[in-house]
């Protein structure tokens, strides 16, 4: 088995665990992790880490619909910032918020 047949195994193996979710990324049904924002669980969380695959996700941008669960969240930015999508070129990171409104907590 060479590196590229170890990477994909592996990639394999982690999205197809008991821990991935299979979500809607822009129309499309893909595996991801899911950290929810604060520890919560999705019915209450606000803010979400999303970890895909670079295969099954291209080139995420800011906006793109992420459908969770039924809930539908959005790539998200900061206003003074763009979105901050990390990758290691085999996965990517993706910020999502469910409501980008204003909140006053």
């Amino acid at each position: 088995m060479g590196f590229p047949d170890a990477i994909a195994n592996a990639l394999g193996v982690w999205f197809g665990s008991g821990y991935a979710e299979t979500i809607t990324y822009a129309g499309e049904s893909i595996s991801a992790l899911v950290a929810y924002g604060g520890g919560s669980t999705n019915t209450v969380a606000e803010t979400a880490v999303i970890e895909v695959k670079v295969s099954d996700v291209a080139a995420p941008a800011y906006r793109d619909t992420v459908v969770i669960a039924g809930e539908t969240w959005r790539v998200y930015r900061d206003k003074a910032q763009e979105a901050v999508i990390t990758g290691d070129g085999y996965t990517w990171k993706i910020p999502i918020k469910k409501d980008e409104r204003p909140s006053f907590r």
